[in-house]
């Protein structure tokens, strides 16, 4: 590849070997849009348009799109999660500060989950506290 060639052409023609390797589909598209997205920020506004139209990159961006909202599903059942436990943690401890709020915030989801399994088993607030922070 000759070194004064602009990134735009070096990236359409990394695209188009990418587009001819006989592989799955599904990774043909995942390395096209791999290098799409590795590349942009080295692209213009008007390269990324010109890559868009010369590729009709649709269907990846559909795919990402499709990614993105599978895991915004996932990040706002993790939320709804904690906001449950914060509920049912102020319904069921009297006192419960902004402390105690925070450290549930903190918490990975997987701690969430577990302590809402045996939360009757936790007597007071010093005792959630405790298992929030191992």
């Amino acid at each position: 590849m000759n070194s004064d060639q602009k990134i735009v052409e070096r990236v359409k023609e990394t695209i188009e070997l990418e587009k001819k390797l006989e592989v799955e589909s599904n990774l043909k598209n995942n390395l096209v849009a791999m290098t799409f997205v590795l590349s942009d920020k080295f692209l213009s506004d008007q390269e990324i348009s010109e890559i868009w139209r010369d590729y009709k990159m649709v269907r990846i961006f559909k795919y990402a799109e499709e990614q993105g909202k599978k895991e915004g599903i996932k990040e706002g059942k993790k939320q709804g999660e904690r906001e449950l436990f914060k509920k049912f943690i102020k319904g069921n401890f009297e006192g419960c500060d902004d402390k105690i709020m925070e450290l549930i915030d903190q918490a990975e989801i997987s701690k969430i989950e577990e302590l809402s399994e045996r939360i009757s088993k936790i007597k007071d607030l010093k005792e959630l506290e405790k298992a929030l922070k191992q």
